[in-house]
């Protein structure tokens, strides 16, 4: 038996060699040895707490992520992803130079043989004192309610933060919200969002390495149902003797309620009255409405006040306030069209006369026309002219200034005579 194994002893070592050599060949050529590099795995701190113990914070100036490089079988290389590697950079060990080495291994359990490779990673970090102060919480609001709802109190809890980070991020600091988001609510709702920083721009500043004594604040936002009534102004008692009540003016005209909705059903307006007994001049007047709605009801948006003008003027004379839609044209050459050249200008006209003419005397009454015979395309400041009643005369000029264009169609004719208003436009004179 022992002669057989020894038999060819020899030729038999160098089968199981050659047999080895060819399974190692198989294997490299099937699943060769290969090389990855894995970019960007985020650095995991640890040991924080040994620069906050110290009343510091820390901001990482560099090292945040690494690269690491595998060498080893295709096929396992292939099953690896980013998920698979762990990178730590521990504080406790940071050196004098405020540098810390990264550690890299692979979380994912294997047989394969491998090598890893980070390079020489180092994460810096700057130091600086720690800065602690308390702020109030301010509740902004984006986004839109439904349709006749407004944003009544939005109450955040807490409403007073302390802010705790670094001394230069601190400088930046202008203040604390929470933004309320809307999306066409229609009933009080409490939801809580992330408390962010502000600077002086209205920017946001970067949260990290920032701490807040409360992660998130609570708001409750009301929402309010709104109506849109009309607003009203009377006048009470009368001016001096030999003084009138011209006109009254105000705005807005109307405003927004809020309040239960059987009050809201029945408000439909609201009155204001504003004195005028022994006035000699304009009376003027800001109105809070909330005085003048009934219990219950409350003005809503920004527009809580009316402005008030009554103008009040001396007997035997009339002012009025005229418009480009009030003024004639006459002599308009063919071959041209003519626009205002600002439609939305008004003018004071003021006139004087007899009392009796002057008192039913209306705006189209003092026939305001301006003449362009003999004008070119072009701008032009034109006098307007009157043809007023017998009795009454002009105290004041005005010029318009008008644009010529060249006409170059004439399928619709020639530009039409603007209608002058059949109501007057009275104010006082200054």
């Amino acid at each position: 038996m022992k002669n057989k194994l020894m038999k060819n002893l020899s030729l038999k070592i160098l089968s199981v060699v050659a047999a080895f050599l060819f399974w190692l060949v198989i294997i490299n050529v099937t699943d060769p040895t290969t090389v990855k590099t894995f970019y960007g795995i985020p650095v995991q701190v640890l040991n924080e707490n040994v620069i906050t113990s110290a009343n510091q914070v820390y901001e990482i100036e560099s090292g945040d992520s690494v690269d690491i490089t595998v060498k080893g079988k295709r096929s396992f290389i292939q099953s690896l992803s980013n998920n698979d590697f762990e990178a730590t950079a521990d504080l406790s060990e940071l050196s004098k130079v405020n540098a810390v080495t990264v550690d890299v291994k692979l979380k994912k359990v294997t047989d394969s043989a491998y090598d890893l490779d980070a390079g020489s990673a180092v994460m810096k970090v700057k130091l600086e004192k720690r800065v602690t102060q308390k702020f109030k919480v301010e509740v902004e609001s984006q986004g839109e309610l439904s349709d006749n709802y407004e944003l009544g109190e939005m109450t955040a809890k807490p409403n007073i933060l302390e802010v705790s980070c670094g001394q230069s991020k601190f400088k930046k600091i202008d203040h604390v919200a929470v933004v309320v988001s809307l999306n066409g609510e229609s009933e009080d709702f409490e939801r809580s969002y992330t408390p962010v920083l502000y600077d002086k721009n209205g920017d946001i500043i970067d949260s990290s390495n920032v701490t807040f004594s409360s992660d998130t604040v609570l708001v409750y936002t009301q929402v309010l149902l709104t109506k849109k009534i009309n607003v009203t102004v009377k006048t009470s008692g009368t001016p001096a003797a030999g003084y009138r009540l011209i006109q009254t003016d105000f705005k807005p005209e109307s405003i927004r309620v809020t309040g239960e909705a059987d009050l809201l059903k029945r408000q439909t307006e609201v009155t204001i009255t504003i004195p005028i007994n022994g006035e000699r001049k304009a009376v003027e007047r800001e109105i809070e409405v909330d005085k003048y709605l009934p219990e219950g009801l409350q003005v809503v948006g920004e527009n809580k006040t009316i402005s008030v003008r009554c103008d009040i003027e001396k007997n035997g004379k009339r002012a009025f306030v005229l418009t480009t839609s009030d003024i004639a044209v006459k002599n308009l050459p063919s071959n041209c069209n003519m626009e205002f050249a600002d439609n939305e200008s008004k003018w004071q006209v003021a006139v004087s006369g007899r009392e009796a003419v002057l008192k039913n005397l209306q705006l189209n009454d003092l026939g305001a026309y301006i003449d362009l015979k003999g004008m070119e395309v072009g701008e032009h400041s034109v006098d307007v002219q009157y043809t007023l009643p017998n009795g009454v005369k002009l105290k004041n000029k005005i010029k318009v200034s008008v644009v010529l264009g060249s006409q170059t169609l004439n399928t619709d004719g020639p530009t039409p005579t603007p209608e002058p208003t059949l109501q007057p436009s009275q104010t006082s004179e200054e």
